[in-house]
This record gives C-alpha cells, sequence and structure tokens, in this order.
C-alpha cells in the first residue's frame, strides 16, 4: 500500500505564514474598522465637492476626413510617423493647429479670446475607416461649436500647404536622382564600349557561339577517330582485307580477302582428305609427296596474305592514331580559347545587365516625374470636413464615476493606512511569529476562553472542567516543566509578565492547580503587593497574606490557606503597600523560601510585571527559574524584549514564555480541534 503524499516542510511553513498574516491583517481590519470607513468617507465627500464645484461644461464634435492617394513619394513624404492615422491625430491636437486657430479667432472674433485657453480639443480615428471625429469641450457652448470648425478648417489648410511644399520637394530629389541615373548609365555604355574595343570583337555573342561549334566539333571528330581505332584492333584478318580498299572503313570484297577465305576452306578440305588418305598411303607414296607439297604450298599462301593483312591493319592503326593526336591537339586549342572567352564573356555580360539596370531605373524615374507633374493640381489627399461642429451638448458629471473614484481611492488609502499600522504593530499573534522573535522557548500555549468569564471573573480549572483545551493547555505546560533538565532542582518558580493585564495571575493560579492535581505538594503565593488577585480569584479571604508575613506582624503558617481539598496552599497579598520594593529586599524572604523549599514540591509566586515595578527583578534572582507570561494580539514584542533584558542583567534564570489568550482559529492552533474529541 502506497504511503500518502504529505505536504513539504516548506509548503506547510508558507501555508501557515500566509495564514497567521491573513489573521493580521483581519484583527487590524477589525480593530481600525472605521479608519477604513473614514477614509472611504472623505474619498466619497472629495468625489461629490469635484462635482458640484465642477462648472457646466459642452461638448461640440465634427467629422473630417483623410485619405492618401497618388504617388508613393507623396505619401511617404507625407507620412512621417509609423502611423499615418498617428500623424493625423498629433497634428489636429497639435500647437500649430492649434496657434492657426487662435489667429482666426483673434480676427474673427476677438471677443472670445480669452475662451481659446479654456477650450479642450480632442481627436481619435474611427476604426477601420479614414474618418477622424474632432471634439471641443469648453464653458461656451456657442465658441466651442465655433472653435470646432475652426481646428478643422485650419488644419485642412495646413494639409494643403503641406502638399505643395511635398510635391516640390519630391520633383526636386525625382529630378537629381534621374541626373544621377543618368550619369552611371553613361558611365556603363562608357565602359561596355571600351571592352569590345578591347577584345576587338564586335559581336561577342557570335564568338562565343563560334567557339562552341568547334569545340563540338572536333570532339565529335576525336569520337569518331577512338571508334574506327578500336574497329581495327579488333578486325581478324579477313575483316582487315576487305576492308584495304576503302579509306574511311567501309567493307569491300576485294580479291585478296576472297581468296583468303577461299585458300583457308582449301587448306581445310586438303587436311580433311589427307588425314582419311594417309592411312592408306605410304609417305613415300607419290600421291602422298604431292598432298603434302599441296598443303604446304596453300600455308605458304594463307602465310602471305595474314602478313598483308596485318601490315595493313598496322597502318591503318597508325594513321588513325596520327589524325587522333591531331585532333586533340586542335581541341586543346579550341578549349583553352574557350576558357579565356568565357571570362570575358562574363565580364561583358555583367557590363550589359549594368546598362540594362541603368536605363531601366532612368525610365522608371522619368515615368515617375512625368506622373507627378500630371498630378501637380491633386493634393494627393481624399480630405475634407464630412460634417461641421454640431451643436454642443452639455457635458455629463460623471457622478458614478467621480463616487466610484472615491470610493476605491479612500477604499485603497484605508487599506495603504491599515498596512502601514500592521507594520508599525508588534504584538504577537502566533507560536511562528514568537519564534522569529524571542530566542527562549515556548513552554506553552494557553488559548483564549474569554467566553467562559462571568461577572466575578474568569473561572479557574475544576477537576472535570469542560474547557477541555484549556485544560489540556495547562496540562502540557505541567509536562513542560516536569520533563525539563534539571527540574529536581526547580522548586521555586515566578510567574510574571512585561505589563500589567497579561493575565499572569490566572496562569501562575491555574498552573498551581494542575501541578497540585498531579498530587504535588503546591504552594502559590501572590507577591504582586500593589494588584494582587489571588484571594479574588480562589474566593478566599485575603485580608491578611504576604504583606504582613514581611512585616513580621504574622508567621506563614498562619497566613496560608488550603483549596481544593487541601491539595494547594495559597498565600494571599495582604494588605496592599507601595513599599514593596522594600520589603522584597529584606533578608526574611530568603529564609521563607528555605522554609517552603523544605515543606513544599513547588512554590509559584505570582509577582508584579516587570515594567511596572521593581519588584521581579529585585525578587527573580532569589528564585531557581522565571516563566514570562506573554498575552497574544496585546503584548508588544519590542516591551517583552525590555523585560527580558532587564531580568537577565540581574542574572535570573529565565526558563521560557508561555502564551496567553492564543486565538485557536490561526493555523498554528489547528490541533486545539482534537482534546475535546479524546475528552472522557
Amino acid at each position: 500500500m502506497e504511503s500518502p503524499a504529505y505536504p513539504s516542510a516548506a509548503g506547510a511553513e508558507l501555508g501557515s505564514k500566509l495564514g497567521v498574516r491573513f489573521y493580521r491583517y483581519r484583527a487590524v481590519l477589525r480593530r481600525y474598522w472605521w479608519i477604513l470607513a473614514l477614509t472611504i468617507g472623505i474619498g466619497l465627500l472629495y468625489e461629490t465637492y469635484v462635482v458640484v464645484s465642477k462648472p457646466t461644461r459642452f461638448v461640440s464634435f465634427g467629422k473630417l476626413s483623410v485619405r492618401l492617394t497618388g504617388s508613393d513619394e507623396r505619401m511617404n513624404g507625407m507620412v512621417n510617423l509609423p502611423s499615418f492615422y498617428g500623424h493625423v491625430i498629433s497634428q489636429l491636437k497639435g500647437i500649430q493647429v492649434r496657434e492657426r486657430a487662435r489667429a482666426q479667432v483673434a480676427v474673427l472674433k476677438p471677443e472670445w479670446i480669452g475662451e481659446v485657453d479654456r477650450i479642450e480639443i480632442n481627436a481619435e480615428n474611427e476604426i477601420n475607416t479614414f474618418f477622424f471625429i474632432v471634439t471641443g469641450t469648453g464653458q461656451n457652448p456657442d465658441f466651442t461649436q465655433f472653435y470646432v470648425d475652426t481646428v478643422m478648417k485650419e488644419f485642412l489648410a495646413i494639409r494643403e500647404d503641406e502638399t505643395a511644399v511635398i510635391n516640390g520637394k519630391v520633383i526636386a530629389d525625382l529630378n537629381k536622382r534621374l541626373a544621377d541615373e543618368n550619369r552611371l548609365a553613361e558611365e556603363a555604355k562608357d565602359t561596355l564600349f571600351k571592352l569590345k574595343e578591347d577584345i576587338k570583337v564586335p559581336l561577342p555573342e557570335e564568338r562565343e557561339k563560334d567557339l562552341t561549334l568547334q569545340t563540338n566539333k572536333v570532339q565529335d571528330t576525336i569520337s569518331g577517330l577512338e571508334s574506327h581505332l578500336n574497329l581495327y584492333k579488333s578486325m581478324s584478318d579477313g575483316e582487315v582485307l576487305r576492308g584495304t580498299g576503302s579509306t574511311k572503313g567501309e567493307e569491300s570484297a576485294s580479291p585478296a580477302a576472297n581468296n583468303l577465305v577461299t585458300l583457308k576452306q582449301l587448306r581445310a578440305k586438303k587436311d580433311s582428305d589427307f588425314a582419311k588418305k594417309k592411312e592408306i598411303w605410304l609417305p613415300k607414296n607419290p600421291r602422298y609427296i604431292a598432298a603434302v607439297d599441296e598443303i604446304e604450298s596453300l600455308d605458304a599462301e594463307i602465310k602471305t596474305l595474314s602478313e598483308f593483312a596485318k601490315l595493313g591493319r598496322e597502318a591503318q592503326i597508325k594513321r588513325i592514331e596520327t589524325e587522333l593526336d591531331q585532333a586533340r591537339i586542335k581541341l586543346k586549342e579550341v578549349t583553352e580559347e574557350s576558357v579565356k572567352w568565357s571570362s570575358v564573356m562574363l565580364r561583358y555580360r555583367q557590363l550589359k545587365m549594368n546598362v540594362d539596370s541603368a536605363l531601366e531605373k532612368v525610365k522608371t524615374t522619368d515615368d515617375r516625374i512625368a506622373k507627378m507633374k500630371n498630378e501637380q493640381g491633386n493634393s494627393g489627399e481624399i480630405i475634407g470636413i464630412h460634417y461641421a461642429a454640431q451643436t454642443p451638448t452639455e457635458e455629463p458629471r460623471g457622478v458614478v464615476r467621480h463616487l466610484l473614484t472615491g470610493l476605491i481611492g479612500g477604499f485603497l488609502l484605508g487599506l495603504g493606512i491599515l498596512f502601514l499600522l500592521d507594520r508599525a504593530d508588534d504584538r504577537l499573534a502566533s507560536s511562528s511569529e514568537m519564534i522569529e522573535q524571542f530566542a527562549e522557548p515556548i513552554l506553552g500555549q494557553i488559548p483564549d476562553v474569554a467566553d467562559t468569564r462571568t461577572e466575578a471573573g474568569l473561572p479557574l480549572l475544576q477537576e472535570d472542567d469542560d474547557r477541555y483545551m484549556f485544560a489540556e493547555a495547562f496540562r502540557s505546560l505541567r509536562s513542560s516543566l516536569i520533563f525539563m533538565p534539571n527540574q529536581t532542582e526547580l522548586k521555586t518558580l515566578i510567574v510574571t509578565s512585561a505589563i500589567p493585564n497579561e493575565g499572569k495571575s490566572t496562569v501562575a493560579s491555574n498552573l498551581a492547580v494542575t501541578m497540585s492535581a498531579a498530587g504535588a505538594r503546591v504552594l502559590l503565593v501572590d507577591a504582586d503587593l500593589r494588584r494582587g488577585d489571588i484571594a479574588a480569584l480562589f474566593d478566599i479571604d485575603g485580608r491578611q497574606g504576604l504583606s504582613n508575613i514581611l512585616r513580621g506582624e504574622v508567621t506563614w503558617q498562619n497566613s496560608v490557606q488550603e483549596v481544593r481539598g487541601g491539595k494547594l496552599h495559597i498565600i494571599p497579598r495582604g494588605p496592599v503597600t507601595n513599599q514593596s520594593g522594600e520589603l522584597l529586599l529584606l533578608p526574611i524572604v530568603q529564609k521563607l523560601l528555605d522554609e517552603w523549599k523544605a515543606r513544599y514540591d513547588l512554590v509559584v509566586f505570582n509577582t508584579a510585571p516587570i515594567l511596572a515595578t521593581d519588584d521581579t527583578p529585585t525578587l527573580a534572582p532569589n528564585f531557581d527559574g522565571t516563566l514570562m507570561v506573554i498575552r497574544a494580539s496585546f503584548t508588544s514584542a519590542r516591551l517583552t524584549r525590555n523585560a527580558l533584558n532587564a531580568l537577565y542583567q540581574r542574572q535570573v534564570n529565565v526558563l521560557g514564555l508561555i502564551m496567553n489568550c492564543v486565538d485557536t482559529e490561526l493555523p498554528d492552533y489547528y490541533y486545539y480541534r482534537y482534546p475535546k474529541y479524546y475528552a472522557a
């Protein structure tokens, strides 16, 4: 079975950080929601003021068309920006058109000259068309309409002036180009003519053709001679004798050839007859001797004719080889001449191509000039006013748009302020933030159970308390203390905090209750002589307590009170005093600690906040360990660090931190969902 896939540690840590950050932002929003409401209200009020105070403005618009025609030169000259449409729009809104329109207003409507600077002119192109919408916005409706018409007319005048200037410039540039092209054409012709004079051949193409024909003819001759030579080398004597009468290798029935064939046939017949007769005739027989002589005579004739055929073959082969050598020499000469002429022809063709190209350019430029001159009376554009400026209409005030702007702007401003407040807020909300801020270990995390608070305050833990997460948190704190290194020496503890209202008295009381529930003999001492409330938490008589003992008014045995069936002993604060610092410095304190350590398994002191008085830093060096209570989303990390520094300066043994009133909705505390499930 495959093991389930779990998210990586990095992914889980990132998710936890995002969850904590979301929680902090939500807490800031809950705490400072009024800032967001205030900034949104300010934004809406400002935009409302803008709408109300905005002067009434009127809008008039007209339409004109601008479409290029004519030659490419005119078009390229007029469109000198990447986009023709962009050029037209920028020109409509440009300073040149406005200045010319201002001049027209000064002449035709001088009483409205002051309105020119208050008119806003805009232009845009209708998509996929050559039409342009010119829009004017101003406070005077009549002048707005008049000014839009004036702007369009002046734009048309500027375009016509530009066309006239550009036409003249284009024709002048073309004439200059034509002169340069004519000069280059003449230079190309002169170069070609000089080449013809140098080679002394009036028609180079004909010379090239003649060399090609000569080469082909010589190659054909060589091919025929090679074939004739191979033929003679492969001919028999009879075939040679039959061809001796021909100078071209043609077959002819010569007498010698016929005689050779007849002799060979007769020789074969004589051999056959002699082979039969010599079995009958004796060698000395006259007829035997005559037959032998006749055969030898035939062999002599045949040999004579064969020698004649050999001499004829050799003569023909020698003649053909001589002619072949002469043909090859001729081919080499013609080939060398062709190679030399090829380089000449390459140069000739290049020069001829240059001449043709130069003449073609001259013709093209000349045609363009003629075309431009024919179009002198044409502006090169289909341009005109499609319809004049329309009757002005009142511009919408954009109430919805302004209100949305105020709403969104105020909302973003509020979020920015809340973000800065969160950045400036160093109050700790989760264990992950505490780990980032402090090196001390977190010994306990107590969930927030404020919903169980009554008029008498937050109830202490009971034996069968139904606040399961709350009870388990203190059991976890108890285990952290029991299993600490050298826990046998941990007899006296101080529970304190940096500032008031962090819940140290409740934590100290419930810690004492939890330790006593495990069977330990626990003494809880309320050493916060100014505002200690241990007696109120346990609902016992607090009129006599530690302050009386330190003054020597009573013994501690007479002040200690048993609660929870005698499992837990408590010494209340006693009467409030402003001399707590002096009392806690008395030698009797150390004597009392020694006696209590001998009598009890654990002595827990609830002391005053460190930054409120100097009581705790004065008292803490005499104890085995100190626990620092930090209230989640309440205590500043800076203040807690200052309190810890005050303890470290007195060489106090800080055991660790206890995070109180933790919000269990944070991702760091998902495990708080389960204690109730396992409750008995």
